[in-house]
């Protein structure tokens, strides 16, 4: 794979991966407002839309993966200095965030007191700000991961798959329909999130893998992803029947059970796509890619501000619909943002260039 083809599946991923994650985070004025409606026929296709929501964290780390364990290794105190940066710059906007939320409050800033803001801090203050943190404990382990990358075996690839299948696929929901959940299993390191999609994301990036794999067995991929959001699905609402509580759809117990079919088969699919496409236009030097990461960071701060658009839209279209336009503007406002920022070279090293935006056009990465 070139830098061309690397470079648009990068924008295909992560395009979807951050709309995922900001549709996610309107919650029950967005992307769950259907739970408590009546069971028509456009229930179902929206419940869908809404465990899809919790595969966005997983491909932004399958684009992080492909990305950084591509690049040459980073000396230790060079590895410090990225995390200390990354650090600062979720504990800063975090803060401006803290600091938003205190003036919607009739005391205003009078409230503001330092174990308040590490306390929010400390549980993401914002509901998508989880994945900085998954982002965070990917460099961590970067050193570690490297390795496992560059030097595992098929065969070892294929047995961290079906350990993710079944740690996190399969026992969540035996445990469920067995009543056994007192026990509790803790999934090995290796096929948590932050791991196993950031390593499949680098061996679903190799050309040789992927010009193996034939259109027969890319359907089948595409049967078993639907196979695999009908069982999440159908657990899912056994659960909301059996209790009767529909406010367990948005809670999504069994959202990231089997999100691993689904979410290697978009890739291989986006990434066979690109591949076939006798042309592809060159990547620009500043590119959207490389605000990646900001975007996440800015649309924290935006998406509460731009509540109007969902109150707006809401009686004229419907709370859903009117969620995605709602996602759509803080999206693309946070990338102008990130933009105009990465000006300055402070800004720079707090809103980096993770997803190898500038490599993949020819430029040169943040430092």
């Amino acid at each position: 794979m070139n830098h061309k083809q690397a470079y648009q599946v990068q924008r295909i991923i992560v395009i979807v991966a951050l709309l995922l994650i900001l549709f996610g985070d309107t919650n029950m004025n967005g992307v769950f407002s259907f739970s408590h409606q009546p069971q028509q026929i456009w229930f179902y296709p929206q419940l869908v839309v809404a465990l899809a929501t919790a595969a966005g964290p997983n491909l932004l780390l399958m684009a992080l993966g492909a990305a950084q364990l591509r690049r040459p290794a980073l000396a230790i105190s060079q590895l410090l200095r990225q995390i200390l940066w990354l650090m600062g710059g979720i504990a800063l906007f975090s803060l401006f965030f803290y600091l938003e939320d205190l003036l919607g409050q009739s005391q205003g800033l009078a409230n503001f007191n330092l174990a308040g803001f590490f306390t929010a801090l400390a549980q993401a203050p914002v509901g998508f700000y989880d994945i900085l943190y998954e982002l965070l404990g990917f460099f961590v382990t970067l050193p570690l991961l490297r390795v496992i990358a560059h030097h595992a075996s098929i065969t070892i690839q294929r047995y961290l798959f079906w350990a993710e299948l079944v740690f996190i696929g399969m026992v969540p929901i035996v445990v469920f329909f067995t009543g056994l959940t007192t026990i509790n299993i803790d999934p090995p390191l290796a096929i948590t999130a932050g791991c196993f999609f950031a390593l499949m994301g680098y061996w679903l990036s190799q050309a040789d893998l992927l010009t193996r794999i034939t259109r027969e067995q890319l359907l089948v991929a595409w049967l078993l992803t639907v196979a695999c959001y009908a069982v999440m699905v159908s657990v899912t609402m056994y659960q909301v029947n059996l209790e009767h509580n529909f406010d367990l759809i948005s809670s999504q117990p069994f959202a990231q059970t089997f999100q691993a079919i689904p979410c290697l088969t978009l890739w291989v699919t986006v990434a066979t796509w690109v591949m076939n496409r006798t042309t592809l236009k060159q990547p620009r030097r500043h590119n959207f890619v490389q605000t990646a990461y900001g975007t996440l960071l800015v649309a924290g701060l935006l998406i509460e501000p731009f509540t109007g658009i969902n109150r707006v839209l809401t009686p004229i279209i419907g709370a859903w619909w009117a969620a995605w336009l709602w996602t759509l503007a803080v999206g693309l406002v946070s990338v102008e943002v990130v933009w105009l920022l990465r000006h300055w070279r402070w800004a720079r090293q707090l809103l980096p260039d993770l997803f190898g935006g500038a490599e993949l056009s020819g430029g040169l990465a943040d430092g």
